[in-house]
C-alpha cells in the first residue's frame, strides 16, 4: 500500500495535534489534575474516585473520558500511518520490516490504550505500552542507520528518549514529574516523525529509497 507524501506529512501533523487537544480534557477534569505528575491515561479513566486503578491512590474524575479515549484511538491510528509512510523510504528486507514493526508498537499500544481504559483492565491497558517503550530504540537506530537524511536527527531523538526512559524508571524512588516525562517521551517521538518526514520529502523525489 502506497502512502503519498501529503498523507504522510498530514498524518504526523494530526498526531502532534494531541498536545493541542489534551488541555481540554485536563481543564474539564472535575478532580484535581496535575499535568506534571498525573498519567495521560488518567484522563481516559471511566470511573470517578480514588484507587480507580492500581497505583492511583489519588482522586480521578474525567467527565469526557469517552472523548479522551477516542483521542487515543485517533492518535494511535495517525501515528501508525506516519510510521508506514516513513518505512517506504526503506528497502524491503526483514530487518527493515522488524524496525518498522518495533516503532509501530507505539501507535498500536496507544490505540489499545483507548480501547481498554486503565480502570477497566490495567494490564491490558499498559503491557504493550511498556514493551513498545523498549522496542522503539532498536527500531529508531535501524532507521537512523538506513536513512542518512535523518541519521543525526534520529540519533539525537533516540538519545533524548533513552534519557527520559531512564528518568521514568527512577520515578518509584524519587519525586520526579512522571506525567511530564511521559508527555516529553511522546512529544519527542511525534516531533521525530514530523521532522523526519519533512527532511525525507525535501531530499527525496522518489519512493522507495535504495537503503
Amino acid at each position: 500500500m502506497y502512502i503519498s507524501k501529503r498523507i504522510g506529512f498530514l498524518s504526523w501533523g494530526m498526531t502532534c495535534l494531541y498536545f493541542l487537544i489534551e488541555p481540554f480534557f485536563i481543564f474539564t477534569s472535575t478532580a484535581s489534575y496535575s499535568y506534571l505528575h498525573h498519567a495521560m491515561s488518567d484522563l481516559g479513566v471511566t470511573t470517578c474516585g480514588e484507587f480507580t486503578y492500581a497505583f492511583a491512590p489519588y482522586e480521578i474524575c474525567s467527565p469526557h473520558h469517552v472523548g479522551m479515549n477516542g483521542l487515543f484511538l485517533f492518535n494511535g491510528l495517525t501515528f501508525c500511518i506516519g510510521v508506514l509512510y516513513l518505512s517506504q523510504y526503506l528497502r524491503k528486507s526483514l530487518i527493515n520490516r522488524m524496525a518498522t514493526s518495533f516503532i509501530l508498537l507505539i501507535g498500536i499500544s496507544t490505540f489499545i490504550s483507548g480501547l481498554i481504559p486503565a480502570d477497566v483492565n490495567l494490564l491490558g491497558h499498559s503491557i504493550l505500552v511498556w514493551i513498545a517503550m523498549i522496542t522503539i530504540f532498536p527500531g529508531l537506530l535501524i532507521f537512523a542507520k538506513k536513512l542518512t537524511a535523518i541519521r543525526k536527527w534520529t540519533y539525537f531523538c533516540t538519545a533524548s528518549l533513552i534519557s527520559i526512559t531512564i528518568l521514568i524508571s527512577f520515578v518509584p524512588l524519587f519525586p520526579l514529574p512522571s506525567g511530564l516525562l511521559q508527555r516529553l517521551f511522546y512529544f519527542i517521538l511525534f516531533i521525530w516523525g514530523t521532522v523526519s518526514t519533512y527532511l525525507l520529502i525535501k531530499r527525496s523525489k522518489f519512493l522507495p529509497a535504495s537503503n
